[in-house]
């Protein structure tokens, strides 16, 4: 019987702790990224954000979008899949150490498009800029 109660105690113990713990790491997780707050609706305008890179450009959507994949190409990576409709287009590729690029291209007027690149699973700033340039380029 005593073996039982110092085993409960000590389990009721453990889960305040690990509660206490996981409430820590969730908080801590939460505030360590930073929150920008951008206006990513002018064209000309660009931002990264929690992993994507965002840029608005003064292009028609079929050109931009015609561009990406001219990029995708240009860049020799793999293209796993492509959907396009009126309004968006998607392209998914890899690059040759696998790491996988996803750019969304959404019309937001006749005029103005906006590019979203995301590379790799949390993100990749700099390879995400390197496509978005050869995108620009191909305008």
């Amino acid at each position: 019987m005593v073996h039982a109660r110092s085993f409960m105690k000590n389990l009721k113990l453990f889960s305040r702790r690990g509660f206490v713990a996981a409430a820590f790491i969730a908080i801590a997780a939460f505030q360590s990224g930073c929150v920008t707050v951008v206006d990513n609706s002018a064209p000309g305008s660009t931002a990264y954000i929690r992993g994507e890179l965002q840029a608005t450009v003064e292009q028609r959507f079929d050109v931009v979008e015609s561009a990406a994949k001219h990029a995708i190409t240009e860049l020799q990576f793999s293209k796993l899949e492509e959907e396009k409709d009126a309004l968006v287009a998607n392209i998914s590729a890899l690059t040759a150490d696998h790491t996988k690029i996803k750019v969304r291209v959404e019309r937001s007027t006749d005029k103005v498009t906006t590019i979203h690149i995301r590379a790799g699973l949390i993100g990749d700033e700099k390879l995400a800029r390197i496509i978005l340039e050869k995108i620009k380029e191909a305008f």
